[in-house]
């Protein structure tokens, strides 16, 4: 995702370009890229004790990453983990709130109809892939947004050249800029925008920074496995 020219806003460009084979593209379209984790791939100590079904004391590990994917940390720390390059104060105060919030009751989606929709529009997808994802989770938190999305949405790709939101509500054409941002690249938001409370409302903000989590780290950000009785 690309923000502002600021030093500040620019940290989160840096941090979400550190996401492995991460691609931006060009002309409104984005197309899948189709990389899958494999757990036994990793060989650090707290995999390998793991598996020996030992308990492992400290929270820091080196596949922090690799156990995120697997849901296997909880929601607030994944979002510690995911905006710790951010130095905006405003957007700091911001995210610690929600941070809180998330400890006492986390967020996966921001209704049980978001949910229901989000699990139908990914169906026969690659859900390892993170950005497409990502996408998905925003243009399916709202209604007015999904209805005119979802037949833009291919198997492979998210045509957003051709979506038209036409007299949307503010919270639509807020969470399309974002999925935009953190698909292609773009720059229709800033983290300073994320960071006022008077332009993007709180239940909205939560949407986001779930998202962004979702582009670093995939759909464990959320500890999502998948539909309630799978």
């Amino acid at each position: 995702m690309i923000f502002a020219d600021n030093p500040h806003d620019r940290e989160i460009e840096k941090m979400m370009q550190k996401t492995p084979h991460f691609r931006p593209r060009g002309h409104g379209i984005f197309v899948n890229e189709k990389t899958e984790y494999n757990a036994e791939r990793c060989g650090c100590r707290e995999c390998v004790d793991r598996k020996k079904k030992r308990r492992v004391s400290g929270e820091k590990t080196p596949c922090v990453e690799q156990r995120i994917h697997e849901g296997q940390i909880p929601q607030p720390r994944v979002l510690m983990e995911t905006f710790t390059a951010v130095t905006n104060p405003e957007f700091i105060i911001r995210i610690n709130e929600y941070i809180k919030e998330s400890e006492k009751q986390p967020m996966q989606f921001k209704n049980e109809k978001h949910r229901s929709v989000f699990e139908n529009a990914i169906k026969g997808m690659n859900t390892n892939n993170k950005i497409k994802m990502c996408a998905l989770y925003l243009l399916t938190a709202d209604g007015c947004l999904w209805s005119a999305a979802k037949r833009h949405i291919g198997k492979d790709e998210i045509h957003f050249f051709r979506i038209r939101l036409g007299k949307s509500t503010p919270t639509a054409y807020t969470l399309f800029c974002c999925a935009k941002d953190l698909a292609l690249g773009s720059k229709h938001m800033t983290i300073s925008d994320l960071a006022d409370g008077d332009v993007v409302h709180p239940k909205d903000f939560a949407i986001i920074c779930n998202a962004m989590a979702i582009r670093r780290y995939g759909l464990g950000a959320i500890q999502y496995k998948g539909e309630k009785n799978a």
